[in-house]
């Protein structure tokens, strides 16, 4: 027995969402089974294992006859983590579970919901068969209607409400039809076979019943594409949802519905749409939410809108409904929905008399908007059905009106509403006059609009519309081919391992399912370049569309089957792909498609560059694109560079290359005169704008050379210089610090005091207009030059420097260490022109004013710079943490440096914790990559140069183990050759890293002390105002400042990520830094410094509450300790004075005794010493009887 279709359809979906990307950082520990041989003991606390891939194997074989069994299992996969982790160290798995236990949760109501929305339509048939024989109940439900609605979002459009308008009072009956009987007749069996998934019968479908399978899914993605390549200029409005903080809370507050292309795109690859009617409801709704809310008299957004609606329909019917004819797969719009759209235009442009508002303002949207999304007090009562402008346009472009009669019925009911509900109150009097004002032109228009129906000219409009095409013309072969052939000649350059490869490589032939055996568990729909190349010969392309569609399927499959395995460097190859192929394929169609196309020429919005101000309520303009960006050339005429108080000439020219005066147009080789504004600068004290002064001091130097013309040093030279340029302090875009240009054309006030210190002024614009004019001999001459920018920067503001005055500190901070990153940079670039010269001055670190380029300095720098990075302390966030700081991207980006994937065969030996029997006996601390990447994850670095030291040591550790036995053993010679390579690559990526991390460690540096000084300068103004605040309010008198006395350490600042900053993301530029960050740097640091002094404040008290509890003990102990000495005296006393007591009434009482009784008492005496007795016995004569006697 098999799961019933739409339940298989709903788990599939729930397990998509688990394996979602905006998961991927919770469900990673249940994608695979757990490894066994890790973790021997996990058998005996679970006993049937489960886990995502498990699953979804289960549900594709069809082993899960329920859902409810599937529920069991997937809800298994996370009990078994929190089982089995509950009392181990990993208890951050149980967190994991229980997070991804709430998100199936989430995903299991969602999918019944829509189920359940889905049953619940206008037209559902449920029926319940066990087999031939049992009892069959059929449940029918019919409307009288014609009208068919896309989705069930589309009835709510039509009552008007938005979904807060009750029940229309007046609506058609619905006949309910209810049968319970065995089911024994022929046809009905065959009926319900027919409708049983295993059939293969044709199935009859209505509108929006069109389930979505691959080859509708297609021609919706060629729709998208195609309509983005027609509408290159319009479709950027609709690429992504309104984010203008200016107007998005009314947006969303207006709009219930809100979509975009961007969506849509995403829904798609989520595979979220059950049917076509979904996906062509979604596109309309672009354009209907757009009418919808840009309602004001002549805006500029409601033509785009048609017109990108004209186009999107035209696209739908030949992609989707030419090929599903003669089934209707989605609601066709009214005919002359145009027409219907002009009589609202119409209304929109009538005013007010008295105040020149819109009249038609407060019937643009429900009443319930305008009253704070509550209906007014007995407004439902006496309104059967509510109505307005924004519901009306929004049912035209969804597909729910039929007729032109329904649409001019919803339109008189929206004043008949308003006449009916406010005639006769208090605000009646005002809405009445706008309500007669809006029929009186409404009944105008509906009239002309009845008659256009009614009339010969809209029967042919209508057959027109049912039948018209678009037309799009088979693409040549060659021209696919070329294409093709372009796109092979991509190439791609992984940021981290600044390794360039060929961008197709890998799609070039099918996957190897005998190798990769997943694959088809994750594409369905394979696709290479060499089928693409195939399917051209034969000439099965019928249409553009449909090769692009091929080829990006090619990088869709990529994402699909990599971005599970996490393999970053696949993923990011394939979207690089795409983009390259996105751009070279609409610039090389656009204009045949321009020049072939059917649709009249698209309406272009007002820019700001035009000088048009765009009216407030709109989406702001996407950022132009290159091609669309105009670079004005700007050159100043006038006199020499010696004469510069003369008035000067500025003229402005049309965009043209550098050096030439005129421009070839693209459609001949023609050259034309450009057209020049002058604009005379008479004051000599007047600052001149720096591209303006770039421009001049270019023309100064004539003969200059174009740059693909240099070659040698001077090529070098200029490689170096443009590698400097790009730094994010100078950089021409947004310079912080300016050195482009002479210092006196900038700040003409310091012309003179900066000539009598400065007697060889040079800037960079300088240097490189007389490196292209070839004024320099040697390479020498030019870093001469280079460093003489910056030395004169710190000559000039040394002065300033010294007595803390603001900009001359930032500059001569700035020129610092400008002048060193410059020393650094030239050694690195330049190495072709170093020479080995033993007898030239040597520049060990710091900033010296010029240097030579030799081998020695060169190994001096490197060891500056390694000295600067390796000792930085690594800015640790929290272990388990997803975002790094800056230090641990960098020790990430050199690791996985190492894994790009041309390296993978080398790096096999390196990867895991596998060594042979006898390498402790060599090797003394054995490490590998993953060992590396692990303590990183775990935050255990304490500095870059632990890092670099562990990764060294891998390859170390192999070519000391290898060294003997690779002459023998051919494992440890690929293992040794591997080792050498590898080790090289490292050095290559360390090379690499030291110039970016030692500039942007020193910049930070230097911002961090103009942060401190500008918060001293920003409280020396505080105390300034107060004070001169107080004399105001006190003459006579002087408000005592009191100075505080500040101790400022000066040290490398390591950032933290904190909760206001922004997230990571990959920088394009290693060397970007905005002032954010500053402040950021400063108000993390600030708050260190608080928490630290809670802690130091916390462990402080808790220190004297210990010594205190201890003092207190110790005392009470000594107390204790003197009473119970006390009490034993006093007991011993007491029994002393009772045995002297007893001892003299002893004697007392001996005193009184009679002497016979001494023997006996002495006896009896307690303290009696041993008595020595001796018998004397005496012979008595026999005679005498006479007793024995004893003596003592």
């Amino acid at each position: 027995m098999k799961m019933n279709p739409q339940d298989l359809a709903n788990c599939r979906e729930i397990h998509a969402g688990l394996m979602a990307k905006e998961r991927n950082s919770i469900n990673y520990l249940f994608l695979e089974p757990v490894e066994t041989t890790y973790f021997p003991e996990y058998l005996n606390v679970v006993k049937k294992p489960m886990d995502l891939r498990t699953l979804k194997e289960n549900l594709e074989a069809g082993k899960y006859t329920t859902k409810e069994e599937f529920y069991a299992d997937a809800q298994l996969i996370f009990d078994n983590a929190i089982a089995f982790n509950k009392d181990r160290d990993s208890k951050f798995v149980v967190d994991l579970a229980k997070r991804m236990i709430r998100a199936f949760d989430r995903l299991k109501k969602k999918t019944e919901a829509a189920t359940a929305k889905k049953n619940g339509g206008d037209s559902a048939s449920v029926s319940a068969a066990a087999g031939e024989g049992t009892k069959k109940i059929k449940l029918k439900l019919k409307r009288n209607s014609s009208v068919l609605s896309a989705s069930s979002s589309t009835e709510d459009a039509t009552s008007g409400t938005g979904g807060d308008a009750p029940p229309n009072k007046k609506a058609k009956k619905v006949k309910l039809k209810l049968s319970l009987g065995k089911s024994t007749n022929k046809s009905e069996s065959k009926s319900s076979r027919s409708n049983s998934p295993a059939s293969t019968a044709p199935i009859v479908e209505t509108v929006g019943e069109a389930p979505m399978n691959a080859t509708r899914r297609a021609q919706c993605y060629k729709i998208i594409s195609s309509f983005k390549r027609r509408q290159p200029t319009n479709s950027k409005w609709f690429s992504k949802r309104v984010s203008d903080p200016m107007i998005v809370k009314d947006y969303e507050e207006k709009i219930k519905n809100p979509v975009d292309l961007g969506a849509i795109t995403s829904k798609l690859d989520k595979n979220q749409y059950s049917t076509v009617a979904e996906f062509v409801l979604d596109l309309r709704r672009i354009c209907s939410n757009c009418l919808q809310y840009n309602t004001t008299i002549g805006d500029s957004f409601r033509p785009v809108a048609i017109d990108c609606l004209t186009t999107m329909e035209q696209l739908c019917k030949f992609f989707i409904g030419k090929n599903e004819s003669p089934k209707i797969v989605y609601p066709r719009l009214l005919y002359c929905w145009e027409e219907c759209l002009k009589v609202i235009d119409v209304l929109l442009k009538i005013q007010n008399p008295d105040d020149g508002y819109q009249t038609a303002h407060f019937f643009l949207q429900p009443v319930s908007f305008f009253c704070g999304g509550q209906w007014p007090h007995g407004y439902l009562e006496k309104v059967e059905k509510p109505m307005d402008y924004g519901t009306i346009v929004q049912n035209l472009i969804t597909g729910v009106y039929d007729s032109v009669e329904q649409f001019a019925a919803d339109c008189k009911l929206v004043t008949s509403n308003c006449r009916l509900f406010y005639e006769g109150t208090e605000d009646g009097p005002v809405f009445m006059e706008k309500v007669n004002r809006l029929e009186q032109a409404l009944q105008k228009q509906l009239a002309h609009l009845s008659s256009y129906d009614k009339s010969d000219k809209g029967a042919k409009a209508r057959e027109k519309a049912r039948t018209k095409m678009l037309t799009i013309k088979q693409p040549e072969q060659a021209f696919l081919k070329e294409i093709l052939s372009d796109l092979r000649k991509t190439t791609y350059t992984d940021k981290s391992a600044k390794i360039t490869e060929k961008a197709t490589l890998h799609f070039e032939k099918p996957v190897d399912t005998s190798i990769f055996t997943d694959y088809p568990k994750f594409v369905d729909t394979p696709m290479d370049l060499e089928t693409i190349e195939r399917k051209i010969g034969s000439n099965e392309y019928a249409t553009p569309e449909d090769f692009e569609y091929d080829v990006l399927t090619i990088f869709r499959n990529c994402d699909k089957y990599n971005t599970p395995k996490k393999n970053v460097h696949m993923v990011a190859l394939g979207k690089h792909t795409a983009k390259q192929f996105r751009k070279m394929f609409a610039q090389r169609l656009r204009p045949a498609e321009r020049s072939g196309s059917v649709t009249k020429r698209a309406p272009v919005l007002p820019s700001a560059a035009a000088g048009k101000k765009i009216l407030a309520g709109k989406k702001r303009p996407p950022s132009p694109s290159m091609e669309e960006k105009q670079v004005k050339r700007v050159s100043i005429k006038g006199p020499s560079r010696s004469s510069i108080t003369a008035p000067k000439v500025v003229s402005s020219i049309a965009p043209s290359a550098a050096g030439k005066l005129a421009s070839k147009s693209k459609s001949g080789g023609k050259k034309m005169a450009p057209k020049q504004s002058k604009i005379t600068v008479t004051d000599p004290n007047a600052p001149i704008p720096m591209h303006v002064a770039i421009a001049s001091i270019k023309e100064s130097y004539p003969g200059r050379r174009q740059i693909k013309d240099l070659e040698g040093f001077e090529a070098e030279c200029l490689k170096f210089l443009k590698t400097l340029m790009r730094h994010p302090w100078v950089s021409a875009e947004r310079p912080k610090y300016i050195f482009h240009v002479p210092v006196h054309i900038i700040f003409p006030e310091i012309r003179d005091s900066y000539a009598a210190k400065i007697k060889h002024p040079m800037d960079l614009t300088t240097a490189e207009a007389k490196l292209l004019q070839g004024a320099y001999q040697t390479a020498e001459e030019f870093i001469y030059d280079i460093s003489l920018v910056f030395s004169n920067a710190i000559e000039f503001n040394k002065d300033g420097h010294e007595i803390g005055e603001p900009m001359s500190c930032a500059y001569y901070e700035a020129a610092t260490h400008l002048l060193k990153y410059s020393r650094w940079l030239s050694l690195e670039v330049l190495e072709s022109c170093i020479v080995d010269c033993t007898d030239s001055p040597i520049v060990e670190r710091g900033s010296a004013p010029n240097w030579k380029l030799t081998k020695r300095n060169a190994e001096m720098a490197r060891k500056e710079m390694e000295q600067t990075v390796f000792n930085e302390l690594i800015d640790k966030t929290e272990p388990g943490d997803t975002r790094f700081s800056w230090h641990e991207q960098e020790c990430d980006k050199l690791l996985k440096s190492l894994m790009h994937t041309s390296d993978r065969k080398h790096m096999s030996f390196f990867i895991q914790m596998i060594f042979p029997a006898n390498y402790s006996m060599y090797i003394s601390k054995p490490i590998a990559w993953d060992l590396c990447y692990q303590k990183l994850r775990e935050r255990k670095y304490n500095s870059i140069g632990e890092t670099v030291a562990d990764l060294r040591l891998i390859f170390s550790n192999a070519l000391k183990y290898n060294e003997k036995a690779r002459e023998v053993d051919e494992v440890s010679a690929l293992a040794y050759d591997s080792a050498i390579h590898m080790s090289a690559k490292l050095e290559a990526a360390i090379d690499r890293m030291l110039l970016s991390v030692g500039d942007r460690i020193g910049r930070e540096r230097i911002d961090m002390m103009n942060a401190h000084r500008q918060q001293e300068a920003e409280e020396r103004a505080r105390e300034e105002a107060m004070k001169l605040q107080w004399e105001k309010e006190h003459p006579g008198t002087t408000m005592e400042v009191k100075t505080k006395l500040r101790i400022t350490h000066r040290s490398s600042y390591r950032k933290r990520p904190t909760d206001f900053d922004l997230p990571f993301f990959d920088e394009e530029d290693d060397n970007e830094e905005s002032h954010a960050d500053t402040i950021s740097n400063a108000k993390a640091l600030y708050e260190k410094q608080l928490k630290q002094r809670a802690a130091m404040r916390k462990m402080s008290l808790s220190i004297g509450i210990s010594v205190f509890k201890r003092l207190e003990e110790r005392a009470a102990a000594k107390i204790w300790a003197y009473q119970m000495a006390e009490k034993a005296h006093l007991e011993r006393v007491r029994v002393q004075k009772e045995e002297e007591a007893i001892k003299a009434a002893k004697v007392q009482e001996d005193t009184g005794k009679p002497k016979g009784t001494l023997v006996s008492a002495a006896l009896e005496s307690v303290d009696r010493k041993h008595i020595k007795l001796a018998l004397n016995v005496k012979l008595v004569k026999p005679k005498k009887r006479k007793k024995l006697l004893t003596s003592l």
